[in-house]
């Protein structure tokens, strides 16, 4: 097994993602029509939703987000534990398009 590294470009913690598995139909087509993006790839919704402990910077055009604790030590136990898995204690785990741990699923 490859041993990969997390690029702490802070895409994984920019949404809160909402699985639709077990969604209405009507919910989720509710949700779409508010604007939200749907990664039909992983099953989920996505809202954007920044955690408190992304950093960014910005050319004036774009943001581009970072983890500001991945070193941390204190730094909360979910962030601990992700390390590109898909499931976490029984909980899918949203892996962005573009993450160094994504395979093609």
């Amino acid at each position: 097994m490859i041993e990969k590294v997390c690029s702490r470009c802070g895409r994984c913690c920019s949404y809160l993602p909402l699985f639709t598995q077990h969604m209405h139909p009507k919910y989720r087509e509710y949700l779409l029509n508010r604007g939200l993006v749907e990664d039909k790839q992983q099953g989920c919704i996505l809202i954007p939703h920044v955690c408190q402990h992304l950093g960014f910077k910005t050319d004036g055009k774009t943001k581009e987000y970072f983890c500001d604790i991945n070193d941390d030590p204190d730094r909360p136990e979910v962030c601990r534990k992700f390390h590109g898995q898909r499931i976490i204690k029984g909980s899918r785990v949203y892996i962005p398009l573009g993450c160094s741990f994504r395979e093609d699923l």
